[in-house]
């Protein structure tokens, strides 16, 4: 869906999110070794990523995981497939993952695939049926909305696939990666702690979803852990899993927090608008600055607002406990 709308937000009109699909993709070492930068990392894969261009954009300068708007096309070409699992966000994913970077997240084509260029939206469908390929079953990791409070708003779904040391299609792509010039910088495969990393020290910008994800399968060294914790790829789960929608809020200290689902201090919603008094300034400090309810949960992204056009943040660093008694 397209249409930008408008729906109530404490007397101005917050624009409703366009629908929008990203794709995490992992590679073994052995696969995107020579693509990857040398590291002391314990992790034994890689991860996907694209650094967006500076052209007055969603995300500029910032680094991301392949993705973008959905398409009508991808809702037709969801239906041509008739696979089990796939809807119109996994064929934007993926589509979307193969416009910006080449690769190509399919069954292994019947034809050479020299020569392969990116295509239309609309003629994804038609060129997967050409090579004869299907896409690949990949699964559902989360969906997140833009907070209401920015100007431009995606209600996105995240999805992971993890490219196995046997996998000889996709391994042969790994380094022939083809760039969509209009939108995306550069792409590397990297190691999720290298990112946060360097997103602590203010080498990297990064926006809230993509700093959680990272930090979630940061947990993970080793990819094939990645399969069991992402395991369920039915339509089910991902219609049954609860959006994450921040609130964003400026601290006294220059600092921005992002309240999450669960936090003691995140305002109570319904699909158009805000029911709560302000937050309070005390509210934003973390349990050693602040008075909060004894129950109260902090589920929050505290982070330092990035010198960047187009956005993001620095030094991002999750709170996720108990406040203290």
């Amino acid at each position: 869906m397209n249409t930008v709308g408008a729906a109530r937000l404490g007397g101005r009109a917050a624009a409703i999110p366009r629908l929008s699909a990203s794709m995490v993709v992992t590679a073994p070492i052995a696969g995107a070794a020579a693509a990857a930068t040398a590291s002391t990392s314990l992790y034994n894969y890689r991860v996907l990523m694209v650094r967006r261009l500076a052209a007055g954009g969603s995300f500029d300068n910032a680094l991301v995981f392949p993705g973008g708007i959905e398409e009508a096309s991808d809702s037709q070409d969801a239906k041509q497939w008739q696979q089990q699992h796939t809807n119109s966000h996994k064929v934007c994913a993926i589509r979307e993952t193969f416009e910006e970077t080449g690769l190509l997240l399919t069954t292994p084509p019947a034809t050479a695939t020299q020569g392969i260029v990116r295509r239309q939206a609309e003629a994804f469908g038609a060129l997967c049926t050409q090579l004869r390929v299907r896409p690949l079953d990949v699964r559902f990791m989360g969906r997140w909305i833009t907070p209401r409070a920015m100007a431009q708003r995606f209600d996105t779904r995240f999805f992971m696939y993890n490219i196995s040391d046997s996998d000889e299609f996709l391994q042969s792509q790994l380094d022939s990666g083809r760039l969509q010039e209009s939108e995306v910088a550069s792409m590397d495969w990297v190691s999720p702690d290298a990112v946060l990393r360097a997103n602590a020290q203010s080498g990297v910008v990064l926006f809230p979803p993509q700093f959680l994800i990272l930090s979630e399968i940061a947990r993970y060294k080793r990819w094939q852990d990645l399969l069991s914790r992402y395991r369920d790829n039915s339509s089910e789960a991902e219609s049954a899993a609860a959006a994450i929608e921040p609130v964003l809020c400026r601290r006294s200290d220059g600092h921005v927090v992002a309240l999450l689902p669960g936090d003691h201090a995140y305002p109570a919603m319904d699909n158009h608008c805000l029911h709560a008094p302000a937050i309070r300034d005390a509210d934003l400090f973390d349990d050693h600055h602040a008075t909060v309810d004894p129950a109260g949960i902090m589920r929050r992204i505290v982070m330092k607002p990035a010198s960047n056009p187009g956005g993001g943040f620095y030094a991002a660093r999750l709170i996720a406990a108990q406040a203290r008694l």
